[in-house]
């Protein structure tokens, strides 16, 4: 009897482990909260980083998915083995050195050349292999439920390099884009997400007094907003409201002037030097443009006002003539 109490002990201890969990467990209900930002990632430094490089795997999936190419210098295309259509023009410059024939004639001339390496050969080796991993070899288009589901991967990933930094230019625009464009978005939500995620950055930008990108996002997010509420009056052929003109000059003035005014500071504590000659010229190739959309704001509030001007005389009149009536 004692043995039996021996052995049935250790099952007794573990099932009142386990009721004990499972009382515990159900205790809590509906109390448990799963954290919707994990280690606190999203926003922080290490988001912002992996923001920045999620927009070449990102730029992968684009072209292996939704355009059917191989993306930039891995592999080749030929488009006589295809038998669908390219809508858009390919013959892109990303200054990656040689074209396709002269890898090939590289690589011809380097089997050739018997005073290369053999560790330039297995480089080359290794690279071929690479590359052949994004050749296309179904001479078919994808079907429209393949399609769609590209098109859903996508999404997902923009969304996920949104949340990891919303003022990154990158991931808010390419975004932006792929909500408002009729083929992967352009639905009423679509587009209501769209504007969503444009208060997000604006929002966002609003905290930011160090680094004057952020502001130069939400200057780019405010002109979108401007557009898409805007493109109802384009339409149907209506002039646009001032007070809408004013509304949105105003914000997109301001993100700009706050771009400017951290911009220099961080020049005169030598922070902006630090940044690549590339992503300066970058920076200021969007300065440029957001300018000039910006400027234009004053000759459409002065139309609009000229047009509304004839209007409210027209209404003081019969106002005056409803009186002395």
């Amino acid at each position: 009897m004692t043995r039996i109490l021996q052995n049935s002990l250790p099952s007794c201890f573990i099932l009142a482990g386990l009721g004990l969990s499972i009382a515990g467990y159900s205790s809590l209900g509906s109390g448990i909260r799963y954290s919707q930002n994990p280690f606190c990632i999203q926003g922080s430094a290490y988001g912002k980083l992996m923001a920045r490089l999620s927009e070449s795997t990102i730029d992968r999936v684009w072209h292996l998915g939704v355009e059917e190419l191989a993306p930039h210098g891995m592999g080749d295309h030929d488009h006589s083995k295809c038998d669908h259509d390219h809508d858009h023009d390919h013959d892109h410059d990303h200054g990656h050195g040689e074209s396709s024939h002269g890898a090939h004639e590289h690589t011809d001339m380097a089997t050739t050349d018997h005073d290369e390496s053999w560790i330039d050969l297995g480089k080359e080796w290794l690279q071929a292999r690479s590359n052949a991993g994004y050749v296309r070899t179904n001479s078919h288009s994808l079907s429209q439920a393949h399609l769609a589901s590209v098109y859903l991967d996508i999404e997902r990933m923009l969304l996920r390099s949104f949340k990891m930094d919303p003022t990154n230019y990158g991931a808010y625009d390419s975004y932006h884009l792929f909500l408002t464009t009729y083929d992967f978005g352009g639905s009423p939500q679509k587009y209501e997400q769209a504007k969503t995620i444009a208060n997000i950055v604006i929002q966002t930008a609003m905290q930011e007094k160090e680094d004057p990108e952020p502001w130069l996002t939400a200057a780019a997010a405010a002109t979108n907003l401007y557009q898409m509420a805007s493109a109802i009056y384009a339409e149907s052929h209506t002039s646009q409201p001032v007070e809408m003109l004013k509304e949105h000059r105003d914000r997109i003035g301001y993100c700009l002037q706050r771009f400017q005014q951290i911009q220099a500071e961080s020049e005169a504590k030598g922070i902006w030097k630090n940044l690549s000659r590339d992503r300066q010229m970058e920076i200021a190739e969007r300065s440029n443009f957001l300018s000039r959309t910006f400027g234009q704001f004053d000759a459409m509030i002065a139309r609009a006002e000229a047009k509304k001007a004839p209007v409210e005389s027209e209404v003081a009149e019969r106002e005056k003539v409803e009186e002395q009536e």
